[in-house]
């Protein structure tokens, strides 16, 4: 006789499943019935109790949805559970896993042929098909797996819905689980053996496309997915085949791929991947192989694609990551912008200033030493003479660190509120406002900016640019405030473009200059002494430069 206030159970692996369920009148339920005990009270239904042998097969409510205790009504009559909505019971739902695989469970399913069992649950689930991976008996109930979220929620809406010959109704529990597996020494023969087969020697190609689903390993479970099982087979890839050039991953499940960091230090020779049709979320689980040579990768069917709305966007930072890169999810890529060197070329030998004609020498460093006199003088004023009629100058000014923020010494406040930032500043009229027209509007902007002193002999200067139309030179270096608290020192690049003035001379008609903090190895070595630096400074120059001999075409002997 079944006890009062017995619960329904969940099923479990090793459970077994001795009850039956028959829809015609020749079986009869373990069902007893209660009366009620309240005086007065006479019950209109009775209420239904099951021990813990007993399966509820009325199918009205879900596993969510059975509470421990009964419902009452008005007066503390007991009463059925009443459905969560007013349109009948909830359907029930099924959330995905972060591992694609989920277990199917078959109450006595044991009971029934397999081939019985899944031709029904394919006509259920008809049009779609699935593959049931790892199908076994466990007691009375039968389990196997499914490795597709749509499939899985497909079976669960079957529960109770199919009647088998014999008039059982297939009871279905889904879960989300992966099968266990342990990688042992027979394992790794199989998948060896599986390997084999898939391997293509007159390409060194192996296609490991959805590998668990190989009909040579249905008996085992080997989900690359699995980083242990991964990390399994690239030792049998390193072991067998180390001078492998394409390697297929297709269609594997894979998500978090940390674990193909190996693929670098093993398999040196791979130039093809493919990563197509997994679950790869982001473009930077791809760093970890960074360092292999390839020339062809697909990750097409992966949700890292999808996060780029420019298309051109997601190819340059994949190409980023792998320059040598001439194929992309199966498209030709264009040819890679950069320098047609070798890669083993070997850098010229450093130098601090550049020249592109030595003949400029002079003349920069005494347009530099005019120009710098006035600068660190007391007025700029005198700078008018300096600049074209309709000379430009911009200012732009960035922290190092954050930190520097945080220091009042090395806070850039006077150069930041005028900085002509254009990747922070993107609205047109701002950045024209930003800019310095005409040389009054330069040289009245120079005259508001921190008195300072420059360490001309520690800069470093370019010239870039030396024709008798233009002149280009850029230079790098210190310079100190001196009438800032705390005297701080500042870093500065700055160019300027020079040409021929209508009154002999030359005048500035673009002057750009960059302020940021100090290292403390530019600290160390700001205004030491040392000797003048070769292509140094030179301002204002008098007259145009020499035009540069022709070089004279030996005769020919008649």
């Amino acid at each position: 006789m079944p006890k009062n206030g017995s619960r329904i159970r969940n099923f479990k692996n090793s459970e077994h499943f001795e009850h039956d369920d028959r829809t015609h009148s020749g079986n009869t339920r373990r069902v007893s019935f209660k009366p009620g005990t309240h005086k007065g009270k006479k019950w209109n239904k009775p209420m239904m109790l099951l021990d813990d042998a007993d399966i509820d097969m009325t199918g009205s409510v879900g596993p969510h949805m059975r509470h421990k205790g009964s419902f009452r009504g008005r007066g503390g009559r007991l009463i059925s559970p009443a459905p969560m909505s007013g349109r009948g019971p909830m359907r029930k739902r099924l959330n995905p896993g972060s591992l694609p695989w989920y277990q199917i469970i078959i109450p006595y399913g044991a009971k029934h042929p397999k081939d019985v069992i899944l031709r029904s649950l394919l006509s259920f689930v008809s049009p779609d098909v699935f593959i049931p991976h790892y199908y076994k008996t466990n007691g009375n109930a039968a389990v196997f797996y499914v490795d597709e979220f749509k499939l899985a929620e497909k079976l669960l809406h079957a529960d109770r819905k199919i009647v088998m010959s014999d008039g059982f109704k297939l009871m279905i529990i889904v879960r989300n689980a992966v099968p266990n597996v342990v990688v042992d020494a027979d394992m790794k023969e199989k998948m060896k053996l599986t390997m084999a087969k898939r391997y293509n020697p007159a390409t060194k190609a192996l296609d490991l496309t959805k590998f668990h689903a190989d009909p040579d390993l249905t008996e085992i479970f080997c989900a690359l997915f699995r980083p242990v099982i991964m990390l399994a087979a690239i030792d049998i890839i390193a072991e067998n085949i180390p001078d492998l050039e394409a390697l297929n991953l297709n269609d594997n499940k894979l998500h978090g791929i940390d674990h193909l960091k190996a693929l670098p230090n093993k398999l040196r020779n791979l130039k093809i991947l493919y990563l197509g049709d997994n679950r790869i979320p982001f473009l930077g689980s791809l760093d970890s192989m960074k360092s292999l040579p390839l020339v062809e990768l697909y990750l097409k069917g992966n949700p890292l694609v999808n996060r780029f709305q420019d298309h051109e966007i997601y190819i340059s930072d994949v190409r980023k990551k792998f320059p040598k890169l001439v194929k992309l999810d199966g498209v030709e890529l264009p040819p890679a912008i950069g320098f047609d060197v070798q890669d083993n070329c070997a850098l010229p030998p450093r130098q601090q200033s550049f020249l592109v004609d030595p003949a400029g020498q002079n003349l920069v460093r005494e347009f530099l030493t005019q120009y710098y006199a006035i600068y660190d003088g007391e007025s700029r004023q005198q700078l008018l003479e300096a600049y074209h009629e309709h000379a430009t100058m911009s200012l732009a000014a960035n922290y190092l660190t954050n930190d520097s923020r945080n220091s009042p010494t090395l806070r850039l406040n006077s150069y930041i509120s005028n900085s002509r930032n254009i990747i922070r500043i993107t609205e047109r009229e701002s950045r024209r406002r930003y800019l310095r027209a005409g040389k009054l509007q330069v040289v009245s902007f120079l005259s508001d900016l921190p008195k300072t002193t420059h360490d001309l002999m520690g800069c470093a200067v370019d010239l870039l640019v030396f024709t008798p139309s233009m002149i280009v030179l850029t230079m790098n270096g210190l310079y100190k405030e001196t009438t800032t608290n705390g005297n701080p020192m500042r870093s500065f690049h700055r160019t300027f473009v020079i040409v021929p003035n209508a009154g002999g001379g030359f005048c500035i008609i673009n002057d750009m200059l960059y302020v940021t903090n100090t290292t403390k190895e530019q600290e160390e070595k700001a205004f030491a002494a040392a000797l003048p630096v070769e292509a140094a400074p030179a301002p204002a120059p008098p007259a145009a430069p020499p035009p540069r001999p022709r070089r004279k075409t030996p005769r020919r002997r008649r």
